[in-house]
C-alpha cells in the first residue's frame, strides 16, 4: 500500500468517525467509547501528518500534540464520573462538552488528513497550513 492510499483510508476511517459522532448525541457511555476511539485513531494520524509538518504553523504543530493529552484527561474525568456518580446532571453535561470538543477535533484533522492525502499525491499546497 502505497503512502496515498494509506493516507485516503485514513481519510476514510476519519469521516466514519465524524459521522459517529454526528449521530452522536451527549450520550455519557457512548461519547466515552467514541472519545476512547478517536484517540486510538490519532496513533495512526499522527504518523499521516508527518508530510505535512515541515508547513504546519509551529503554534499549530504544538497544539495539536496537546489536544490529544487533553481530549485523554477529559475522558478520564467523564469515566471517573460516570462510575462514581452515574446519574449526576455532572455528567451529561461533561459528555456533551467533551463530544462537542472530539468532534471539534475530529472535523480539523479530517481537513488536514485531507491536504496531507494531496500533499502525498502531488497536489499539494506550498503555503501554511493552521
Amino acid at each position: 500500500m502505497t503512502r496515498h492510499e494509506g493516507l485516503e483510508e485514513l481519510v476514510a476511517q476519519q469521516r466514519a468517525l465524524r459521522e459517529r459522532l454526528d449521530a452522536l448525541g451527549s450520550a455519557g457511555r457512548e461519547g466515552l467509547a467514541l472519545g476512547a476511539e478517536v484517540l486510538q485513531f490519532a496513533e495512526h494520524e499522527e504518523r499521516a501528518f508527518f508530510p505535512l509538518l515541515p508547513l504546519l504553523d509551529p503554534i499549530a504543530r504544538a497544539e495539536l500534540g496537546h489536544e490529544h493529552d487533553e481530549i485523554g484527561e477529559d475522558l478520564k474525568l467523564l469515566e471517573w464520573l460516570i462510575a462514581t456518580t452515574p446519574d449526576s446532571p455532572d455528567v451529561e453535561i461533561l459528555a456533551a462538552a467533551v463530544v462537542r470538543r472530539v468532534r471539534q477535533h475530529v472535523e480539523r484533522d479530517g481537513r488536514l488528513l485531507i491536504r496531507a492525502a494531496a500533499f502525498t499525491a502531488g497536489s499539494g499546497t506550498t503555503h501554511v497550513l493552521d
